[in-house]
């Protein structure tokens, strides 16, 4: 500041960790004092800045030569011979790369550039593009067999002429999408949640959003209160599985095999569950949960793009019951007399022109873009949060890869024959009794689980997939490519209960959905009668880390 004219004075921060406005600091009619700066520095913690009136502050470092740095100790350079104050060489070793002379430069450039046109090339097997030698690792890094590499160029700051070029990867296929998610979770750090299973999704979407801790981009770890399972794996993927079911049908409305729009809830929008909601869906594909395959097709675009196409809404994408009603009125009308008696509602749904027969197509349309439109905060939370993982990003580079994670009708459910056909049962030996009766009892599980199927319609049975859930914690197909690869469910037989628990009524099967793993009590499943009644209590009532 020795140069600086002009004047200057002192200013400080209101708070913000100095990322407020700046005050100015009023000088007493002496100038500056140590009484009046520390009286405005509450206590001597305050940062003061100088600002100079009429002239800009020099930043630039001081050259190593400076008088400044006359009296500080100097070391010098191994590489370029220079001495410099101590507190620079320890910056300028990391770039310095020695002094050369004008001939040893130019050989030296001209043997690089040499090695760069000689340099052997490789060509990529997936691309089939050739690439130098010491190129090929890192465009292998972004080429891959799964996406397609295509390259943007952005502008530089370094000058109009010059580009910047960065890879944008497109997924291919839904397997593509699912595995970009998987490799996105933080696992070196946990979110950890504890909820009681009676609750959800409720009290799962007010710990989410109480979790200000951890984020939820970590590996999820669930606990259910009052119950001593660990979680690793299964209970995440029941917690999933339990938490999309549950917002489908307390936060989404309309028919099923159509796909659903979210319900109008000013509340639930204020506390900003629907963001919430959009991280569980993206974490639910991202750790192996079930896709959120209930959302209308315009829901869905809205998401992927951000917008809403409104010459594409017909009166089909409206789901709340209030609308589709008044739809129905209007449309069965049969005279204007028939049309005004709704005239309230549809005013209230911004139609201002005339109500008459030959305007019932606009007053149709005008209902449809009250019914949808309204919805767009909500959709616009849900698009917020599934943003972690960078998901919004793969599904706006190919919409259609990820559809059917989003919409009804891709999915395929679990039947009878997915779970038998993932049965691994540890038989005895062959011949034997025990072997004979282990395949009895298997036999009874594919006949139980064809019964259920049958009966999926009855309130009072159990669904297929809420058997698949009783046993591996899911009751979805797995979707992540490693673990559809590798679902087992392992079925082991027990012939001893009786020897080690003494005279007994009833055992019931014992399920380990970490391993994926089901025990049969042999001796209490001699008839199938036995078999579908012990299955059906166990399926009922067992869904907790408890016995039955």
């Amino acid at each position: 500041m020795e140069d600086l004219c002009g004047g200057w004075l002192l200013h400080k921060a209101t708070g913000g960790s100095g990322r407020r406005k700046l005050i100015v600091i009023a000088p007493e009619a002496e100038g500056y004092s140590v009484r009046a700066l520390r009286a405005a520095s509450a206590g001597g913690k305050a940062t003061f800045y100088i600002v100079p009136l009429q002239e800009t502050l020099d930043t630039s470092p001081l050259p190593s030569d400076s008088q400044h740095f006359s009296k500080m100790p100097r070391k010098t350079c191994y590489q370029c011979k220079e001495a410099m104050p101590l507190h620079m060489l320890a910056v300028h070793i990391k770039t310095c790369k020695g002094k050369l002379s004008s001939d040893e430069t130019c050989e030296e450039s001209s043997d690089e550039l040499w090695v760069v046109e000689n340099k052997c090339k490789v060509v990529c097997p997936i691309c089939t593009k050739e690439f130098p030698d010491n190129e090929i690792t890192f465009h292998a890094s972004l080429c891959g067999e799964s996406f397609e590499c295509t390259v943007t160029s952005e502008a530089n700051d370094s000058g109009p002429s010059t580009h910047a070029q960065s890879p944008v990867c497109k997924p291919r296929s839904t397997e593509d999408v699912l595995h970009f998610l998987e490799h996105q979770v933080d696992t070196t750090t946990e979110f950890k949640l504890c909820v009681d299973r009676e609750d959800l999704p409720d009290r799962g979407i007010l710990q989410w959003k109480r979790k200000k801790a951890a984020s939820p981009a970590s590996a999820l770890k669930v606990v259910y209160i009052g119950e001593a399972g660990i979680d690793t794996g299964a209970l995440r993927k029941e917690f999933l599985t339990d938490m999309v079911s549950g917002i489908e049908n307390r936060f989404f409305e309309g028919a099923g095999n159509q796909g659903k729009n979210p319900k109008y809830s000013l509340t639930d929008l204020d506390n900003e569950n629907f963001r919430t909601i959009g991280e569980i869906m993206a974490a639910s594909l991202a750790q192996g949960g079930p896709p959120p395959a209930f959302l209308r097709e315009w829901c869905y675009n809205f998401l992927c793009t951000g917008e809403v196409d409104l010459n594409s809404l017909s009166k089909e994408d409206v789901a709340d019951l209030e609308s589709c009603q008044l739809i129905s009125r209007v449309d069965d009308s049969a005279d204007a007399q028939c049309l005004m008696l709704n005239v309230d509602e549809i005013i209230s749904c911004g139609y201002t022109s005339q109500i008459t027969l030959e305007c019932k197509e606009s007053i149709i349309r005008a209902i449809v873009l009250h019914s949808t439109t309204r919805l767009i905060p909500m959709l616009q939370q849900i698009r917020k949060g599934m943003e972690l993982y960078g998901l919004v990003n793969q599904m706006a580079a190919n919409p259609e890869a990820c559809r059917s994670l989003f919409v009804p009708g891709k999915i395929i459910k679990p039947d009878a024959d997915f779970i038998i056909m993932n049965c691994q049962p540890n038989f005895s030996e062959k011949g034997t009794s025990k072997g004979r009766t282990e395949r009895k009892i298997i036999n009874f599980l594919q006949d139980f689980l064809q019964e259920v199927e049958m009966s999926d319609g009855e309130t009072d049975r159990a669904a297929v997939p809420h058997v698949l859930q009783w046993m591996t914690g899911q009751s979805h197909i797995p979707m992540l490519p490693d673990e559809k690869r590798h679902f087992k469910i392992t079925c082991n037989f027990d012939h001893n209960c009786r020897e080690r628990l003494g005279d007994h009524a009833v055992c019931y099967p014992i399920v380990s959905a970490c391993t994926q793993t089901v025990t049969f009590p042999v001796q209490h499943l001699s008839t199938y009668t036995d078999f579908r009644r012990i299955m059906s209590e166990a399926v009922k009532y067992g869904g907790g880390f408890h016995r039955v």
